[in-house]
């Protein structure tokens, strides 16, 4: 009987798999290495396409792979934005949208309020230095990024979240956040303050982080996220 040898794959497919593979490597580094801040635009296809030297199907494969972790998220006419450092489950996301906007609230607060805490107790200078520089963009509002202001939390609490040192209240409030983005996309919840209002919100947890103090950071957390979003109607 003769025995059946499966046929290697054929060059070209490995090189197309190949350089899928590496595509979304690079995508997924250029998020993870801060590159591309949270809630920043990712550059344009065209742009990607000429830097990466890839078809657009390759990067549109990769892209899409990313929206499915909840690591990206197209939004139409406006381009592609990053949304979470790490992949979000999309259970944990549609779980949590399936409760109600006030509840989803109230674990945001729980989770901002002690991951600021206990970054103004574990913080290192470095995550110091990158949360400063972080307030100190949004105050000067460079748009070099395509950075989205006053919709959801951001970079700067994003730093917050990993100098809390706990990966799954960082995980756990990324895909919070998500719910949130759909509330508002949905005109279910709304903004209290202006950009400036929270900008200054921002100042006040900076300097608790800054200074250590574990009991003025959490005040300060506290204080912003009771004003901030609110449920519509």
């Amino acid at each position: 009987m003769t025995m059946h040898v499966p046929r290697p794959p054929r060059a070209s497919t490995a090189r197309g798999s190949d350089r899928a593979r590496e595509t979304l490597r690079i995508l997924t580094e250029n998020i993870t290495s801060g590159r591309w801040p949270l809630n920043s635009r990712i550059p344009t296809e065209s742009e990607l396409m000429a830097e990466l030297g890839v078809g657009r199907s390759t990067l549109r494969e990769a892209v899409s792979s990313l929206t499915a972790l909840g690591m990206l998220e197209p939004a139409r006419s406006r381009g592609t934005f990053v949304r979470s450092l790490s992949p979000v489950s999309a259970l944990l996301s549609d779980f949590i949208g399936s409760h109600a906007n006030p509840e989803i609230l109230q674990v945001r607060r729980l989770l901002e309020v002690e991951s600021t805490r206990l970054a103004a107790l574990l913080r290192t200078d470095e995550q110091l230095e990158r949360l400063a520089a972080a307030h100190e963009r949004d105050l000067n509002d460079d748009q070099s990024q395509g950075v989205v202001r006053g919709a959801t939390p951001g970079e700067f609490h994003a730093i917050i979240l990993e100098a809390a040192g706990n990966s799954l209240m960082a995980d756990l409030h990324a895909g919070l956040m998500r719910g949130v983005r759909t509330a508002m996309a949905r005109g279910e919840m709304v903004p209290q303050i202006s950009a400036a209002e929270r900008l200054a919100d921002h100042g006040r947890i900076l300097d608790a982080i800054r200074e250590q103090d574990p009991v003025r950071a959490a005040q300060a957390a506290a204080d912003h996220v009771d004003h901030d979003l609110t449920t519509a109607g």
